[in-house]
């Protein structure tokens, strides 16, 4: 039986969690609305059991609910897929909580959702401590490929590699650690047993540097989409970055059949992982759009490159575009908003490829803070 109890005394005995063990990291329950893990660890990672959790889970009408100390950290794998499968996760202050992502405070765990709910938000100060991070590089790149048996999957995961952290030993698998030895034909084999999505996790290990992160390959009308998120500490000075992504963008654009890629400056622990406190604003360094992005905006990639100082990629009718963001401010999201307005042009090109109603984006865009 897990310690403890999760509310105060005094609590309406109808929302006190109750403990039923329907699955091995399960810890208690509200009724019948959600479920509670606690997390023990000073890195809380997306563990064997952990994956299974939420792969068994998903999709019911009960939402996962996951407790994390107040002075861990969380890899980035375990940060996204909690984020993609609606996992709520707080963080324990004592006798209360904080959800991991707006600090928003929550005085019983009973009450988790009642407060999620709530329009008025109250951030916990704790919240707001900086902790201990350093620069990172994080790219994230959507490639496509044709649904056929030949398709092998990770060859952008490889390219990443070569260009970021050519003397990693890479390792794959479907939780953390990473266990498997890089292969892409098991991969391949792996996600086209589990389809129609799955999620897995990598790892790149050298003397230089660490390389951490996901890979995601769905089942499209287009085919297969592969998306990679992968975060890179150490292995080069924070003044490379810029330079670094483009480089891998431009191969990219070249020897893969990407639909949009991103770099930015994140920060995090020397370890990749993320704290479990208010996070610094990333600043993005360098976006790519394929030639099949740039053909559904309706966009010249040649007249977009030279009104953004960028470069278009590819050759002939398939021509792609290049741009670095980085500015002298750290956080700057001016430049990739320009080049937004700019793809959107009068027309509402992003808002028609995105397949929403171009009144409703322009009105959210107009009014919407920088990020």
């Amino acid at each position: 039986m897990p310690r403890g109890t999760f509310t105060r005394p005094g609590a309406p005995r109808a929302e006190r969690p109750t403990f039923k063990m329907t699955h091995p990291m399960l810890d208690a329950q509200i009724g019948n609305r959600a479920r509670i893990t606690r997390l023990p660890g000073p890195v809380v990672a997306l563990t064997e059991p952990l994956a299974d959790l939420l792969h068994r889970t998903a999709g019911g009408s009960q939402r996962t609910i996951l407790v994390v100390p107040e002075h861990s950290a969380v890899t980035p794998a375990f940060d996204r897929l909690t984020d993609a499968t609606g996992t709520i996760v707080l963080v324990q202050e004592d006798a209360t909580y904080r959800e991991l992502r707006s600090g928003r405070l929550i005085s019983q765990l009973s009450q988790t959702l009642e407060v999620l709910d709530q329009p008025q938000l109250k951030v916990s100060p704790r919240h707001m401590v900086q902790r201990d991070v350093r620069p990172n590089l994080t790219v994230s790149i959507s490639a496509y490929h044709p649904a056929r048996r030949t398709t092998r999957l990770g060859g952008v995961v490889e390219l990443v590699a070569e260009h970021l952290l050519p003397d990693a030993e890479l390792s794959w698998g479907g939780y953390e650690p990473a266990g498997a030895f890089w292969d892409r034909d098991a991969l391949t084999d792996f996600c086209r047993r589990h389809m129609p999505t799955i999620h897995l996790v990598l790892a790149g290990h050298s003397d230089h540097g660490t390389l951490t992160g996901t890979i995601t390959v769905s089942r499209t009308d287009n085919g297969l989409e592969e998306y990679v998120e992968l975060s890179l500490a150490g292995a080069t000075p924070a003044t490379a970055y810029r330079d670094r992504a483009t480089a891998l963008f431009r191969t990219l654009s070249t020897d893969a059949k990407p639909q949009f890629a991103l770099a930015m400056r994140t920060y995090a622990r020397a370890d990749t992982s993320l704290p479990v406190t208010m996070r610094r604003p990333p600043t993005p360094l360098a976006v790519l759009m394929g030639a099949p992005g740039m053909r559904q905006l309706g966009a010249d990639a040649a007249q977009v490159a030279s009104a953004h100082g960028g470069e278009a990629t590819g050759y002939g009718r398939r021509r792609g575009l290049l741009v670095p963001l980085e500015s002298n401010f750290d956080a700057d999201w001016q430049p990739l908003l320009d080049l937004v307005r700019t793809l959107d042009g009068d027309a509402g090109n992003v808002s028609r490829a995105l397949g929403v109603d171009s009144g409703t984006f322009t009105a959210r865009g107009s009014a919407a803070p920088r990020p």
